[in-house]
């Protein structure tokens, strides 16, 4: 009996980490990323809308051009544009800039 009453709290435990864990973690795709990008890239970062069609956007699921890139290139690119891509350093602020590259875009290469 007391056997079952300990399985029982590890089994309520970890189902209720997990379910903390999922609540408390950051949308994907965040709503900067929905309001400023999602238009070329895709609410699934595939860059297939009719936008990003046009300006022929990066698939952020694509996983060569994800290991090829790094973090600071991206944030640079996002801050001060960059071939088709316009520049939003004047809209986000730093931080947003980096929880952009960091979450949204590197969550599109993790997502299988």
């Amino acid at each position: 009996m007391r056997r079952n009453r300990i399985l029982g709290g590890v089994v309520f435990g970890v189902v209720a980490g997990f379910g903390i864990g999922l609540y408390a973690s950051e949308p994907h795709p965040s709503d900067t990323f929905l309001q400023y990008c999602a238009k070329c890239h895709g609410e699934d970062g595939k860059a297939q809308t009719p936008k990003g069609k046009q300006m022929k956007a990066q698939n952020f699921t694509d996983e060569e051009w994800q290991q090829k890139q790094t973090d600071q290139e991206l944030i640079k690119i996002v801050t001060k544009g960059g071939m088709d891509m316009p520049a939003f350093g004047k809209k986000l602020s730093q931080e947003q800039i980096e929880s952009l590259v960091k979450n949204d875009v590197r969550g599109f290469g993790r997502k299988k």
